[in-house]
């Protein structure tokens, strides 16, 4: 019978992206432009998935969530995406990964890497979305309308 892989040894999925400047900086980009666009009232980018097949994705929410978080409508933001403070920190970390001279942020990545092969944090945390994601498509009949405005 094959052993549990200890957690050390696990596929930490943070740290390659922090490593990685360019995609750091499209993502930094990508997620700024989305903001942007959704706090000024233009048209956004559109859920494929949703757009597609009328079930909403996992992220369905979360730009709604992050921008009322970062006014300070903390129960509002949950309302649309209980992860809006996960993505919002994450954001954070894109820009500060970004931002940061390379000697500087090497060691940091370094310890976020080792923290997520030792806790697995990062692959719990993505775990967590789909669960909660799944529990809103069988438990919140309104979801998909709360998704479309």
């Amino acid at each position: 019978m094959p052993r549990a892989m200890p957690l050390e040894n696990a596929f930490p999925p943070l740290t390659p992206v922090l490593r990685d400047r360019k995609l750091t900086f499209s993502l930094m980009g990508a997620a700024t432009l989305q903001i942007v666009l959704v706090s000024l009232n233009f048209p956004s980018w559109q859920c494929p998935l949703f757009h597609s097949t009328g079930i909403p994705c996992p992220g369905c929410g979360l730009t709604r969530a992050v921008m009322l978080l970062m006014r300070g409508q903390f129960q509002e933001a949950m309302h649309f995406h209980a992860f809006a403070p996960v993505v919002l920190i994450a954001i954070v970390a894109l820009f500060v990964a970004a931002l940061l001279p390379e000697t500087v942020i090497k060691p940091v990545v370094a310890r976020i890497e080792l923290w997520e092969r030792r806790t697995g944090f990062t692959t719990i945390i993505l775990a967590a979305l789909i669960l909660y994601w799944l529990a809103r498509l069988l438990f919140v009949p309104e979801f998909a309308q709360l998704i479309q405005g």
